[in-house]
């Protein structure tokens, strides 16, 4: 019996290692995914572009509140697009970004005009509920 095992695994091993690049753990989420990752959640990250440090509430009805670098933000809105996309209004402006999810490790990131990925941050936590009461 133990001689069939070897012939047959061999047999089977460079089928595997060809299909193993096409598996990813890295899934971009979609608006359902999304949704229930943020509502109703606390938030904390740092923005690898800006330097900040976030703790932020998203709140059901679509508003954003918590801080920045320890000091109140403003109330911002958030949303969810179609397309599965965390949307942002600050500034008079709306910036929509797709969310990953890198094996448990969920970040938001953009899209050159070549396809590549640039990550703009990664959330370090998120958190039933408001805690923090913002």
């Amino acid at each position: 019996m133990q001689t069939l095992i070897k012939p047959i695994y061999l047999a089977i091993l460079p089928l595997l290692m060809m299909i193993s690049p096409a598996i990813s753990a890295e899934e971009t989420l979609n608006a359902k995914q999304v949704n229930a990752l943020f509502s109703d959640k606390t938030v904390e990250y740092r923005h690898d572009k800006l330097g900040f440090e976030f703790v932020v509430y998203h709140a059901p009805d679509g508003t954003l509140r918590g801080t920045r670098d320890g000091h109140p933000m403003g109330e911002l809105q958030w949303s969810v697009n179609d397309s599965g996309e965390i949307c942002i209004a600050y500034q008079g402006k709306k910036r929509c970004h797709p969310i990953m999810n890198d094996d448990g490790v969920y970040k938001k990131y953009t899209v050159d005009q070549n396809g590549n990925k640039k990550i703009l941050l990664t959330y370090r936590r998120f958190i039933d509920g408001n805690p923090n009461d913002f």
